[in-house]
């Protein structure tokens, strides 16, 4: 005590407990913030059921590492000069640092052995609160729940049991060893026995915990892949699962033996004994299934690993909710016809033509109007408008991290610049004048072209908001711009934690490392700090337990601005699935989550309550989660299903759709993703939202859907597609396409394209005079059991970053179009104003009508642009379009000589 007395007092000690003592101030800062933070949200129970774990597993798993560690330190200490001779020649003046060797050491270990237990507070709720499933694995009859929430646990401790343990015991071994070759005088009999005895202890703690790691790995073989099958086969439930259990026996028998001979003093015996046994658990426990899995499984694999291809077949189905798909054939027909496209009129209106990323950067130009706004993403969503189901895309106009100029100042990032303010949404299904997209919400402060009011537009809270606001303060927060003046607003709502008490200033200045929060005299009772802002981590800070999708999105409803973020429930360690990513073999979007754009709340309603994973979680948070039925029924319209998920149990799916073991082992029928063309190269195709009628069904609906090709085909054989609306939220369907028919997938229509020798030529002209071409994503649209192909196409002017939507290809798998509008498209390949004749078709003796000319739409989208700039007296523009339309015209005109040659 008096030699940890001076060292405390003096300056290395003082020093090492300044900087304990800013840790713990830090680290109660944080908490203290943290649990303000969750009580402002109404969940401080959350924070402190975390808390509350942490601490408990922390001690729980240190103070037995101490004891254990310490414990053993202590005898070797007290038998040898071990720790003298580590510690060098200063031990010798220096005695006090020797008596302290043992307990330093075992309180570093215990202190990362508790460390990595206070990390795994997730794993210990699931195993406190994880409930049974009901039903069994196939290979040991025990609950599924035993398996997703207990074995995880046992393996976090099984782990750090085996490497305590281990190195424990041999740095016992080791410190008995050395001291006898330091000093030979420690070679008597006593000495000998004493060591035999501490030594023989500790190995058998290890083959005690051994043992129990292989009644564990027991069930690690429903998890690992083996041969042909994913999960336990043949050689693995026949043979190593009985190796397993010759294993234990033989780790009883060597604790006994090694007891028994250190007993006796047998240093000798001990060490052939150990060989023996490490020998014989390697080649029964490796050797003997391996030469069974070579010599008697893999010459009969098929016939003998059936019945368990079965079993990973049928689990893996489940854990990814394969086995509900509703599977139905597909037989498209030999032609779509015109009259088919009439029929389903509300599909075709309805074809996205925008796709996100040409259009993100369309919003940026046309209605990021200051540079302290910004678009961060476009969201593909549906609402209802005058009794018509449209599908829309839309962004949120956030504020930039970066504010301009000399507005970079501490009262402007923070008290000032507060908040973003509406969103831009446009029509999927509609271009505007110059190709630029049909805005439904513009301007600030935001106006809509229909009956969708937006009575609080501002963001304080979304996808990119970083760091801390105060708001509620004496300076008046920017709102938006309003001609030559700027309109000032004051934060109305609940948002964020109120600093109402000077101990709280000072808490949040710490918190967030500003003086300038403390030292200000803006500061009201009213004042509130919004910190946490961004979406994603706002809600990882409330549910950490949930893995959340890539993708949030925005929705308008009841007159204010939500978030919603899909999130889910996840394990790798159920039996028999397959490993997806080497990440999960089960998931379920189990919950949805709303945050408020304007006060920052957050709602997790419940959308899977059969899901155990969440069941657990629910009974450790019950005031957490809400039931499905909570959700107001404005926001109900706007969910969705989710493309990651879609994209695993597609993914999935593409292999597991085989459900007939000899096919599936011989991998027969593997589908894949297609591929498609985009920026000038290959890439894979993405799911996509459309708003079409499904086949044989009447109403319009928001779908998910992925094409599928064989593997390493490019032909198409199958669609998937998952529903949004209720009540047929989640269903997935999967429509079959005949096998003995070739169906053109996308990079065959792709290659189509480039092949079409018209189409081509008019993309390379555009390439070649300063702008640049970009084709957007190739829609796969089933219609009344045949597909139409669209792709818009895109035109980027050099020195601009305005994308203008210029084009519309259009084929039924056969004729192709390119043309200015969708309409005119359709006209062209399936007949109308502007269809093209057949070939074969002109009459004998009568001229065959020209094909229309493509640089006619050109023409006129110049000749548009010289009116229009005529009318601004622009002169520049107007000659630049003038110039544009002779070229056109001139090229138009050579063009019809050749043909005419």
């Amino acid at each position: 005590m008096r030699a940890l007395i001076r060292f405390l007092t003096s300056w290395r000690g003082a020093l090492l407990s300044a900087a304990a003592l800013l840790i713990v101030l830090l680290k109660a800062a944080d908490w203290t913030a943290e649990l303000l933070w969750m009580s402002a949200l109404d969940h401080p129970e959350v924070f402190w059921t975390i808390r509350e774990t942490k601490v408990l597993l922390f001690f729980a798993a240190a103070i037995p590492v101490f004891i254990f560690v310490f414990v053993n330190l202590h005898v070797l200490q007290a038998r040898t000069d071990i720790f003298r001779v580590l510690l060098g020649p200063r031990a010798v003046t220096h005695d006090a640092a020797v008596r302290a060797f043992p307990v330093v050491a075992s309180t570093i270990v215990a202190l990362v052995v508790g460390f990595s237990f206070y990390s795994s507070w997730d794993m210990a709720l699931r195993f406190v609160f994880g409930p049974e499933i009901g039903d069994v694995d196939p290979v040991y009859g025990r609950d599924l729940g035993f398996h997703l929430f207990n074995v995880p646990f046992f393996w976090l401790i099984r782990g750090w049991l085996l490497l305590i343990v281990f190195a424990v015991g041999v740095g016992v071994a080791g410190g008995y060893l050395y001291t006898r070759a330091v000093h030979p005088d420690k070679a008597e009999p006593a000495f000998v026995h004493a060591a035999l005895t501490h030594t023989a202890v500790n190995v058998a703690l290890f083959l005690a915990a051994l043992a129990w790691s292989l009644w564990l790995d027991r069930f690690a073989l429903l998890t690992d892949s083996s041969g042909a099958v994913f999960g336990a086969g043949y050689t693995d439930v026949n043979v190593t699962r009985r190796a397993l259990w010759v294993g234990m026996a033989l780790c009883l028998l060597a604790i006994a033996a090694s007891l028994v001979l250190a007993r006796r003093g047998s240093e000798r015996g001990m060490i052939a004994t150990l060989a023996g046994f490490g020998i014989a658990l390697f080649v029964i426990t490796q050797i003997v299934p391996g030469v069974v899995q070579a010599f008697v499984v893999e010459p009969n694999e098929l016939e003998l690993e059936t019945p368990y291809l079965e079993r990973n077949i049928a689990a893996t189905r489940r854990a990814f909710k394969l086995d509900q798909i509703t599977s139905q054939s597909y037989a498209p027909k030999a032609k779509l016809t015109r009259d088919d496209l009439n029929e389903n009129e509300d599909t075709i209106d309805n074809i996205r033509l925008w796709d996100w990323r040409p259009l993100s950067r369309t919003f940026r130009q046309l209605q990021q109007i200051r540079a302290y706004y910004e678009f961060n993403d476009v969201d593909v969503d549906r609402y209802l408008f005058d009794g018509d189901y449209r599908q829309v895309l839309l962004s949120a106009r956030e504020l930039s991290a970066d504010l301009p100029g000399r507005g970079q100042n501490w009262v402007n990032r923070h008290l000032q610049y507060t908040h973003g303010i509406g969103l831009a949404m446009a029509y999927a299904s509609r271009k505007g004048p110059e190709g630029v997209p049909v805005l439904i919400v513009k301007d600030l402060p935001p106006v809509a072209d229909v009956d969708l009011p937006i009575e609080r537009p501002e963001l304080y809270y979304g996808e990119g908001m970083a760091g801390y606001r105060v708001v509620s303060t004496d300076v008046q927060e920017f709102d938006y711009p309003q001609g030559d003046e700027n309109v000032y607003t004051s934060y109305q709502g609940t948002g964020g934690v109120l600093l109402d008490a000077a101990w709280k200033v000072s808490l949040f200045a710490l918190h967030q490392g500003s003086t300038s929060l403390l030292l200000t005299d803006y500061l009201t009772e009213r004042s509130r700090i919004q910190f946490w802002r961004a979406l994603q981590q706002r809600i990882h800070r409330l549910a950490p337990f949930l893995k959340l999708d890539r993708d949030p999105y925005l929705a308008v409803a009841d007159g204010r601005l939500y978030w919603i973020q899909d999130a889910y429930t996840t394990s790798d360690n159920y039996p028999y699935s397959e490993i997806y990513l080497n990440d999960l073999n089960y998931i379920r979007n189990s919950v949805k989550i709303v945050v408020d754009a304007y006060n920052g709340d957050i709602g997790l309603y419940v959308f899977a309550p059969d899901d155990p994973v969440l069941q657990a979680y629910r009974a450790a948070f019950p005031k957490l989660f809400k039931p499905m039925q909570e959700m107001p029924q404005s926001l109900r319209r706007h969910i969705r299903y989710p493309q990651d998920l879609f994209e695993a149990q597609v993914n999935v799916y593409s292999t597991y759709h085989m459900t007939i073991p000899q096919v599936f082992y011989n991998r027969e029928d593997v589908w894949q993703v297609p591929r498609e063309k985009y920026g000038g190269e290959a890439i894979e195709m993405k799911p996509y939202y459309i708003l079409m009628r499904l086949p044989n069904e009447e109403r319009l609906q928001f779908l998910l859907m992925q094409p599928l090709t064989p593997s390493k085909r490019d032909n198409m054989i199958a669609w998937v597609a998952a529903r949004s609306d209720l009540p047929d939220y989640g269903e997935l369907l999967v429509y079959k396409l005949p096998k003995e028919r070739l169906i053109l997938g996308p990079i065959q229509i792709e290659a189509k394209i480039d092949q079409d020798t018209e189409i081509s030529r008019q993309l390379s002209l555009w390439d070649q005079r300063g702008s640049r071409v970009t084709r957007g994503n190739l829609l796969v649209i089933p219609i009344e059991n045949a597909f139409l192909y669209v792709e818009p196409v895109y035109l980027l002017a050099e020195g601009t970053d305005l994308p203008q939507l210029k084009r519309i290809i259009v084929s039924d798998g056969e004729k192709l179009a390119m043309e200015p509008t969708l309409a005119e498209a359709l006209n062209v390949v399936f007949g109308g104003a502007r269809q093209r004749p057949p070939d074969a078709g002109a009459q004998a003796g009568a001229p065959a009508p020209q094909r229309p000319l493509p640089e006619l739409s050109e023409a006129r989208d110049a000749l548009d642009r010289a009116q229009q700039a005529l009318e601004d007296g622009d002169w520049a523009a107007f000659g630049q379009a003038m110039q544009e339309l002779k070229s056109t015209l001139d090229e138009a005109a050579g063009r019809q000589d050749a043909e005419r040659e």
